[in-house]
Parts: structure tokens; sequence; C-alpha cells
């Protein structure tokens, strides 16, 4: 057994001077308690078993902004003398998919018949709870920077989240996608109370300067268990898969291995729709090949009370009507979009005159376009039902304005 080197350090020389030791281990999947009595053998301060331990601890640590605070130190190792149940077990518990590899095979059928981006996201998640039962999950993708993941997709949140971020190498998440490792906590609750323990602590005795501003978390408030999957393909860790539970044990050593077969072949499917910029997907045959600008230009609508689109070029936000709805790259490509609505009455665009449109600045190299446009769609669904934006084929986009529409660039 290994006990990590951090706080208690009293009973550490304890432990020094008589090499005897007892604690209470709780099983996360049935919370049976063992009793078991050990004896100090070694502390490692480097290797691949305090890698292992320190990168799930900063992981913890950063999301409650401890990561000064739960530095790890070392890792006690103890050989096992006795280990008996302190109450008789109820027994391990029964995995009730019964026949796992036909269930992964249905997975990667069901991605493989998807043509394009946003009906690969949408169809992984939905069968990642069809299949597995796994019934909050969301994925997040790297930004243009690569310094930053974003939310594009989830399912089973009251919230969607779309849109959250996290800074890659800070939290479970963030650490994950910064080592391509997955990382999962079997009682993530129970952590935080620690956490928040110590951080009261600090801040009793007037040290509180030493805490890192908290990292909210996106999808499910009270989550107790939670397992982050590096969706890496090509050697390339594209984004994150996440799934929650208010469970506490629920994800487990097989689930974790199950999962990384799942998101590696969602990372290859990814890539083969077109994510992570690169051509733009060949039209299909029988598309149609007439510029944007040619098609017919239908009427302005004219109807009802009209919406303000502010858009401030600082961050590249925009507000409806002082509502904040997204910034970054997505808020560059709608003000483009309204702008080109409002002086051409031009409805339908093109990936790849988005794509080239030197004045939206987008990188020439893994622009991740596809996804962007996801998520501007999904936010104008969730906060607006004025403005949609629509795929309407391979490559071709139509913007819906159901009501005059005032856009004001702010200085």
């Amino acid at each position: 057994m290994a006990l990590s080197v951090q706080f208690f350090n009293k009973t550490r020389r304890n432990i020094l001077e008589n090499p005897r030791a007892q604690v209470i281990v709780v099983a996360p999947e049935t919370t049976d308690q063992y009793r078991m009595e050990l004896e100090f053998e070694r502390t490692e301060a480097a290797g691949a078993l305090f890698e292992r331990v320190r990168v799930k601890l900063d992981a913890i640590a950063s999301q409650s902004g401890m990561q000064d605070v739960f530095r790890l130190r070392g890792i006690d190792v103890y050989r096992v003398i006795t280990c008996r149940p302190i109450v008789r077990p109820q027994g391990a518990r029964v995995d009730a998919d019964t026949n796992a590899l036909a269930a992964v095979t249905q997975f990667m059928g069901r991605l493989g018949a998807c043509g394009d981006l946003d009906t690969l996201l949408a169809t992984a998640l939905e069968q990642l709870n069809a299949l597995f039962g796994h019934a909050q999950s969301f994925i997040m993708v790297r930004d243009e920077s690569g310094k930053r993941l974003y939310t594009v997709a989830s399912h089973g949140f009251a919230e969607s989240g779309v849109g959250s971020e996290v800074v890659i190498g800070e939290g479970l998440i963030g650490t994950a996608a910064a080592r391509g490792i997955p990382l999962r906590t079997t009682n993530f609750a129970r952590e935080r109370v620690l956490s928040r323990a110590v951080r009261e602590e600090l801040t009793r005795i007037g040290d509180a300067g030493r805490l890192a501003r908290e990292i909210p978390l996106p999808g499910l408030a009270n989550a107790k268990s939670q397992l982050a999957i590096p969706l890496e393909a090509r050697g390339e860790v594209l984004g994150v898969l996440c799934l929650q539970s208010d469970e506490a044990g629920r994800f487990l050593a097989r689930d974790e291995s199950r999962l990384q077969l799942l998101a590696r072949h969602l990372a290859v499917s990814m890539i083969a729709v077109g994510f992570a910029g690169g051509m733009e997907p060949a039209a299909a045959p029988g598309s149609s090949s007439v510029p944007a600008a040619a098609q017919h230009a239908p009427a302005m609508a004219t109807d009802g009370a009209g919406i303000t689109v502010r858009y401030f070029p600082s961050d590249d936000s925009v507000f409806i009507d002082d509502a904040y709805l997204i910034k970054g790259v997505p808020g560059r490509i709608l003000q483009k979009l309204l702008q080109l609505y409002l002086e051409q009455h031009r409805q339908e665009f093109t990936n790849k005159e988005i794509r080239h449109d030197p004045s939206l600045k987008l990188p020439e190299f893994q622009d991740n376009l596809e996804a962007r446009l996801i998520l501007l769609r999904r936010r104008l669904e969730e906060r607006t039902d004025v403005v949609r934006l629509d795929h309407v084929g391979r490559g071709r986009l139509r913007l819906s304005v159901g009501r005059p529409v005032r856009l004001k660039v702010e200085a």
C-alpha cells in the first residue's frame, strides 16, 4: 500500500520511529470498509508510482485552488500484514454490461455512419448513455491557441455547459489533456471536502494568499465521480471526453480501459470528418457549387420587435440585448455573418468562404472551424429564438433571422 506524504507530519515521525501502522480503507464501488495492518518499508520521491499519484493530486488540487498547498513530497510504501473486513462485505458491484465487446462494436458502427462533426459528437454521447449507461458526459476540444479547452457537446445535464472553458494543465480535465493520460476520481465529493477544509484553515490563520482562484467544473454541480479521457489520434490530443456521475465509485479501472478504447475511436472519427483544420471536405456528389454570393437574396425580416446585437472587438464578445452570448472566434464569425446579412441581404454561406475570409483571422492550420460553428449554433439555440444558424448541407450554412436586427460595434 502507498500513502501520500503531505500533511500528517506528527504521524509520519511516529511511523519512522515505530514502522507499524493501522489504516481503514473503503472500496469505492461497494463502500465496504477494511482494517489493514501495515509495516513501513520505504519512501519514494520519484519514479512511476510517485508521478501517478502526483498527477492525480495536482488535478484534484487545482479544481479548488490548492495547487500550492497539496504539493506531494513523497510516497510512503507499506507492506500489508493483514486485511480484515470491518463488517460483512456486501460483494463487488456487478457490471450490468454482460456483453461489453458487442456494445463496443455497436458504438464504433454508429460513429462510422456519421458524416459530419456535429452528428458525430451528438451520436457519441447518446450512445455512451444507451450502450454503457453513462448518462452525463461532455466533450471539450482544444482551441486555436492550444492553451484552453472548450465544451462543444454535452449530454444529460440540466444546463448544457456548451462554451465552458478549462485551462489545459489545470484541474482533472485540463491535466488529462496536458499529460495525455486518463484521470478518474471515485469520490470527488470527499476529496473536495478535504480541499475546502484546508482552505478554511489557511484562511483562519491568515494565509489565504496562497490560494488560487477556484475553477468551476462544467456539468453536474455535485459530481462525486468523474473520468476524463484524452481524445488522442495521430499522437495529438484533440480534446477530452469527460464523464460525471453523482454516484460515488461509479468509474473504476474497467470503465477507464473501455473508455480509452472508445475515446481513441472517437478521436480518429473526428479527424475523418474534418476536425482540426486541414482541407475543406470535398462536396458530396450532386451538391451545388454555386458561390453563396450568387444565390437568391431573401427578404429581410421586418416583423416583430427588433433586437440589438452588440459586438466588442477587444475580445470578440457578442451580446444580444445586453445578454452575453459568446466570445472569441465564434463571436467574430457571427458578427461577420450578421454584417453580410444586413448589408447584402445574404443568408447562405459556405465553410470555405468563412475559412478563407482574411477579416476573420483564422489560423492557417488547425482552425477547428467545424467545432466553432457547432458551438455558435448551439449557443444561439439556447440563448435566443431570433437568430439561428443551420447546417443545410455539406459545408453550407444558413443564417435565419426572425425579427429585425440592429448590429452595433462597440468601441
